[in-house]
């Protein structure tokens, strides 16, 4: 009896597990979007993973891969851009895996049919739904995060509402709802990253001005 007093007691005492998941990123996938906000490049660059809090997530991504074409050649297929949304809930790990890409034949049957897997780190596969990101072309070209964010509002299969307000441009942030004002639910790490990254791109005299208004933030 006093024994299974003792470990209620620490069950009671221990601190809730704060779980967190890995990303794997991968050569024959280009990330677009995630959670709803355009993945810079320069992110992403020489990096093998992405750190995510546990919860919802989707991506935006299309398949990029070298396939083999008549007459022995090859060429790099590009697949359409895809929506995934799934669930890292006790997930620490998430691993794409695609089927066999290796010929024409099996690019257009993907085309025609996408279809992915998410492995978590026991290779035991994750819940996902999968669609096909419509997208709109413009006078500037594509904008997967405009896109990303009608695709959400439609309420289509692969859709998370949560995702739907999309982040003001780094120009607005002086007039008007900015992404200081709205922020949408994201990867802390990602906005970390995102910090880092502006940060560095400001010169000495910004970057000062920056850490005396940080000091002068309340700490909580």
């Amino acid at each position: 009896m006093k024994t299974g007093m003792t470990t209620a007691l620490l069950v009671l005492i221990m601190p809730v597990c704060v779980w967190a998941t890995t990303l794997r990123l991968s050569t024959d996938i280009d990330l677009l979007v995630l959670d709803g906000k355009k993945v810079s490049s320069s992110l992403l660059r020489g990096a093998e993973s992405i750190e995510l809090d546990n919860g919802p997530h989707q991506v935006v991504f299309r398949v990029e891969k070298t396939i083999h074409v008549a007459s022995h050649e090859q060429r790099v297929y590009i697949s359409p851009p895809l929506v995934a949304s799934f669930n890292t809930q006790r997930v620490s790990q998430v691993n794409f895996s695609l089927p066999r890409l290796e010929t024409e034949k099996e690019s257009q049957i993907f085309d025609a049919a996408p279809r992915i897997a998410l492995l978590d780190g026991d290779a035991m596969p994750i819940p996902v739904k999968l669609d096909i990101l419509a997208i709109s072309n413009t006078p500037k070209g594509v904008n997967y995060e405009y896109d990303t964010e009608r695709y959400n509002k439609a309420g289509l299969s692969a859709s998370l509402p949560q995702f739907a307000t999309q982040m003001a441009d780094d120009s607005t942030l002086l007039s008007g709802v900015s992404e200081l004002d709205m922020p949408p639910p994201q990867s802390q790490t990602l906005t970390e990253q995102r910090l880092k990254y502006w940060f560095a791109q400001a010169d000495p005299q910004t970057r000062n001005r920056f850490m005396q208004w940080a000091k002068e933030q309340p700490s909580s």
